[in-house]
């Protein structure tokens, strides 16, 4: 396995330090820079590979719009404003930051939803192409997410839709998990278990390879 380089962020906006794990291959794509956001605020910054190591700065003072201190998500939108749309479903923020750093530029178009009940939302008004879900979407703490994964895909499935799937969850992949036969009649192409700490690099091949991207 390769090793990976780590980024330390101040988000300015809400006080909130976090961590990413940036893969050695993916190091020369970031010297040209790439956009994430706060895991707390949806605060954007732009992070870039530099001599010194890796220099991090607010989108605002490069004159593009970003979260700020205590804004929302922002609404569903691809990280390169064009390309294949792919459906992402994630309650974590970090998971969701680190997905859009990663994936944006492999020509797919994240559109972003934190529970099931967004996304089913989103697949009756846009085009999708790929649904990435994460297998515990429930929360107990949010009324408004009140289906986890599996569930998520049934009802899509029920709704007409017919679009492959990718899982991804915090589990460990076991053959009891990966080899049922319930996740054939649900579309899913793969699984990616985000505990791996390259979860985001298998997740860009799996990616990749269900849309037939080079």
């Amino acid at each position: 396995m390769s090793e990976k380089q780590a980024i330390e962020i101040n988000c300015s906006g809400c006080n909130t330090s976090f961590r990413l794990w940036v893969p050695e291959e993916l190091v020369t794509e970031w010297e040209k820079g790439a956009k994430i956001s706060c895991v707390r605020c949806s605060a954007r910054f732009r992070v870039k590979k530099g001599d010194e190591g890796f220099e991090v700065s607010p989108l605002e003072e490069e004159g593009e719009t970003g979260g700020g201190g205590g804004g929302g998500d922002k609404p569903a939108a691809g990280g390169n404003g064009g390309g294949i749309p792919v459906l992402f479903v994630e309650e974590d923020k970090l998971a969701r930051a680190i997905a859009e750093s990663s994936l944006e530029n492999i020509g797919v178009n994240l559109l972003m939803a934190k529970n099931a009940e967004e996304a089913l939302e989103s697949l009756k008004s846009k085009e999708v192409e790929l649904i990435v879900t994460d297998l515990h979407l429930k929360d107990p703490d949010n009324p408004d997410a009140k289906l986890g994964g599996e569930a998520f895909l049934k009802k899509a499935i029920e709704g007409g839709t017919n679009i492959p799937a990718i899982v991804t969850t915090g589990q460990d992949l076991i053959d009891d998990i990966v080899l049922d036969n319930k996740w054939f009649g649900l579309n899913v192409k793969g699984f990616v278990q985000k505990g791996n700490p390259f979860w985001a690099e298998e997740l860009k091949d799996k990616i990749k390879e269900a849309l037939g991207l080079n």
